[in-house]
């Protein structure tokens, strides 16, 4: 492997776009109910970009869910951020590299006109990712950069152009190649097995992801099915296999997939909450506060990310109607990450608590 200190790793390819100024938001009262649940998208499934734990693209994914028609520039805004996200710390983020392609894709679906300059986003993201996977030369980088090539490449943008959908399969082939090479290396050990049935729970896992970042729950699901039977320990597996049942409808099927991540780490806050909004959202909202407490228990920092677990505190105690413990929560998340969601549901239990009438 390459250490990364002496390896040059170019920074990724921007569009250069910028999102229109964000609509005004009003945080009357009157919207909190509008917040209660988490910004879906059309399909069913959460929205990738207005929940990521990123501030900079949660920021952008709410604007653009804001607009009454959606706008192109707001997804290549969108994209040129996950793509600068997707390098950190000579490590390439799966997680960022497949909603760097979906924030693309999306814009072209906002614009046809736009097709073209969505076509030549994703080729040259998809080969910096390559590029830089070989440059940093490890399995978990090489495997991004292979699982990216693969998705883009059959995306309906490049398909209908031969000569692109060929240069990313030759660039997916010679990555595949490289890991290969080290399995091949690792199998020589006594552990060669183990470590090769992780390297595939792994890797089918992260294929799932970018499936279901693309709104194909049940392909998803079939691939995380197939990561597990090749690692039942795999916790990440067991995580998103919980969101694609819950994209399917399957919620007791998820709540359950849930509990086995929790079995195998029962310090994982993200598991803790995501588990609680579920339950918040079929109205099991003891068993949810209970989640969040977990989460927040769990939760080593002040970060973005435990305002979301306080946030998520204040709508369960909020519709438990016990507004002041609600207004507690509420007011911790917004001073961690101020958002439209956490100041209107401070105002919504400001007015309640003014006037202890109870609602009809």
């Amino acid at each position: 492997m390459t250490p990364p200190g002496n390896t040059y790793l170019p920074p990724a390819p921007q569009i250069g776009r910028l999102a229109p100024p964000p609509d005004q938001v009003d945080t009357h009262p009157g919207l909190w109910p509008q917040l209660l649940a988490r910004f879906r998208d059309l399909g069913g499934s959460f929205d990738p970009f207005a929940n990521d734990a990123d501030a900079g693209v949660r920021a952008l994914g709410r604007a653009a869910r804001q607009r009454k028609q959606p706008r192109a520039n707001d997804y290549f805004a969108i994209g040129d951020l996950c793509a600068r996200l997707t390098l950190h710390e000579s490590h390439l983020s799966g997680t960022y590299a497949a909603k760097t392609i979906a924030a693309y894709a999306h814009a072209a679906h906002a614009a046809a006109a736009e097709t073209r300059a969505v076509r030549k986003a994703l080729i040259s993201f998809a080969t910096w990712v390559a590029e830089v996977a070989r440059l940093l030369d490890d399995y978990e980088s090489l495997k991004v950069g292979a699982l990216i090539c693969e998705r883009v490449r059959q995306l309906g943008f490049i398909a209908s152009s031969q000569a692109d959908a060929q240069r990313l399969q030759d660039a997916e082939a010679q990555l595949r190649q490289q890991m290969a090479q080290m399995a091949e290396a690792d199998s020589a050990t006594p552990t060669g097995t183990h470590v090769a049935a992780e390297r595939e729970s792994r890797l089918l896992c992260d294929q799932g992801q970018i499936l279901l970042r693309q709104s194909q729950a049940a392909e998803a699901l079939a691939t995380f099915e197939r990561a597990l039977h090749a690692n039942q320990q795999n916790h990440a597996a067991w995580l998103w296999r919980a969101m694609a049942l819950t994209d399917l409808g399957r919620f007791d099927d998820a709540i359950e997939s849930y509990d086995r991540a929790l079995a195998l780490d029962p310090g994982s806050a993200s598991v803790w909450n995501s588990k609680g909004a579920l339950l918040m959202e079929l109205g099991r909202l003891d068993p949810a506060l209970d989640c969040f407490e977990h989460a927040l228990r769990s939760s080593s920092a002040a970060s973005a990310l435990s305002a979301a677990f306080w946030l998520n505190k204040g709508k369960a105690l909020f519709m438990l109607k016990r507004y002041e413990e609600a207004r507690e929560a509420l007011v911790r998340s917004h001073q961690l990450d101020p958002s439209p969601e956490s100041a209107a549901g401070i105002a919504a239990c400001r007015e309640h608590l003014d006037d202890p009438t109870p609602a009809e």
